[in-house]
């Protein structure tokens, strides 16, 4: 005799779907000014998930611009960014699990990418820092990519004191070529050229997440009720 089989009720089907879904983090990375930061946000609030950013003048330390503007202190200011990832790939183990997609903006290859602003003298060192990024492990890593033209209108257009932008324009061109080439290193990373694509734009949301083949996000189902 056979035994009925109940159905499912909602919670178990929930359950079923989620476990379906891959936990993935993702990291952004690519040159000053292309839109990393954006594109965490808006990937994070998408999926409903966790976003870390590596944040700006108002969160660095002051004399790291200033470094970085006047060309010194490479170890210093590499070590600097490699422990502020580092405090957010460890707060990101520590709230991962199941079915989560998370973004983190920096990553291993950032570090690497970076050393390509700087003389020969100084590679030695600035590589004894990559060792900090060794345990990330991100799933996916995104590098952003785009002409020079699309940077220096994103540059201007932000408008922030502290950034020449012929000397931003000259660093993105170094530290793009550097991502470009280290890429294919890199497993799980995919370039993507954001040229002609608005991160605010769910068309260019959508691009990225098949180009990077991320887990599908859940849509918050929206109603005309009038």
């Amino acid at each position: 005799m056979a035994v009925p089989i109940a159905p499912l009720g909602q919670s178990a089907i929930d359950h079923a779907l989620s476990a379906l879904r891959k936990r993935m983090r993702v990291a952004i990375v690519g040159g000053p000014g292309i839109g990393k930061s954006t594109l965490v946000r808006q990937l994070a609030d998408l999926y409903h998930h966790g976003a870390y950013g590596e944040g700006e003048e108002g969160v660095w330390d002051p004399r790291v611009l200033e470094d970085i503007e006047a060309g010194r202190n490479p170890v210093g200011v590499t070590a600097y960014f490699a422990r502020l990832y580092d405090a957010n790939y460890r707060d990101a183990a520590r709230h991962d699990h199941p079915a989560r997609v998370m973004f983190i903006e920096g990553a291993r290859i950032t570090l690497e990418a970076h050393i390509a602003e700087y003389p020969a003298a100084h590679h030695a060192r600035l590589r004894e820092v990559l060792t900090i990024g060794d345990h990330w492990n991100p799933d996916r890593t995104i590098v952003l990519t785009s002409n020079t033209d699309t940077i220096e209108k994103h540059i201007r257009l932000r408008n922030r004191a502290n950034e020449n932008v012929e000397l931003m324009i000259d660093r993105f061109r170094l530290i793009d070529d550097a991502f470009r080439r280290l890429a294919p290193r890199y497993p799980g990373t995919v370039v993507f050229n954001r040229d002609h694509r608005e991160f605010h734009t769910r068309g260019a949301l959508l691009e990225i997440i098949a180009a990077a083949d991320l887990p599908p996000f859940e849509e918050v189902v929206y109603e005309r009720m009038d």
